[in-house]
């Protein structure tokens, strides 16, 4: 599948056995997280996150999490490495990106380098309802660090999070801890929240992409363009959105940066 990214054509890979979809909009049987807000239309918005010092806090808190996280995997490195250069580090060892990858996909709040209280009181603030990073789901409290190298298949295929389970009804949250730029910050397509299932085409189950296999369906294919975008975030800002919408497919063209993110998601309270 071919697709743009603010313009720039990349090509997607996408292995699985397709989905029968039907026309439901699934946000519409849905809690709707951003009903009432200026930015439900689009699904998406990036605003100021929390204070300069919480906000420093948070993002070197977390770069000392990933630094640790190395060292658990069997590659210390100094106090003051810069994780953006985490490619030049692991390089193509798949055996040692995955030893770091098995530690950020489900990290516990307790791990959090402030307390997860002031997070929850600014995504409130901007959905203008009170959340908790709570899952009612399976009652976890769960964040996650997203680490993407420059020109690897690291980032998940084009999907909707509820398309598992245990995502509905809530919003989510990508806050930039490094590498995050115009070439690498997560990418979304505006308004496909609200889109019929049937608009796309996207596998049953799990993916194969680009020769990495995903526990998330993917999307095949479309019958119009997909104008998909990268909001691109600053450092001091947080990127808000539906876990209805389609997001992923964040391919890393960045020449030698390694995108490290924060990912959390937040449900009514």
């Amino acid at each position: 599948m071919k697709a743009k990214i603010n313009e720039r054509t990349v090509e997607y890979h996408i292995e699985g056995e397709t989905n029968q979809a039907d026309s439901r909009v699934l946000l519409a049987e849905a809690i709707d997280l951003t009903a009432g807000t200026p930015w439900a239309a689009e699904g998406y918005t990036v605003a100021e996150f929390l204070p300069p010092a919480e906000q420093q806090q948070l993002q070197t808190g977390l770069q000392v999490l990933l630094r640790e996280f190395l060292a658990v995997a069997g590659r210390p490195v100094s106090a003051d490495f810069d994780v953006s250069q985490y490619h030049q580090l692991i390089g193509d060892d798949k055996e040692l990106h995955l030893a770091v990858v098995n530690q950020i996909k489900e990290i516990r709040q307790e791990r959090l380098p402030l307390p997860a209280a002031l997070l929850e009181a600014r995504v409130s603030e901007l959905c203008g309802r009170p959340v908790q990073a709570l899952n009612p789901w399976d009652g976890e409290r769960f964040f996650h660090l997203r680490v993407v190298r420059p020109n690897r298949a690291d980032n998940n295929p084009l999907h909707r999070d509820v398309w598992l389970p245990d995502y509905r009804d809530c919003v989510n949250i990508y806050v930039p801890i490094a590498g995050s730029t115009a070439d690498s910050s997560l990418t979304l397509v505006p308004g496909s929240h609200w889109w019929p299932e049937n608009r796309t085409e996207r596998t049953q189950n799990g993916a194969v992409y680009n020769g990495v296999t995903f526990t998330v369906p993917a999307v095949k294919g479309a019958a119009e363009p997909l104008n998909i975008i990268r909001p691109n975030p600053g450092p001091d800002e947080v990127l808000l959105f539906s876990p209805y919408l389609l997001h992923g497919g964040a391919v890393n063209l960045n020449p030698d940066a390694t995108r490290v993110s924060l990912e959390m998601r937040f449900w009514s309270a």
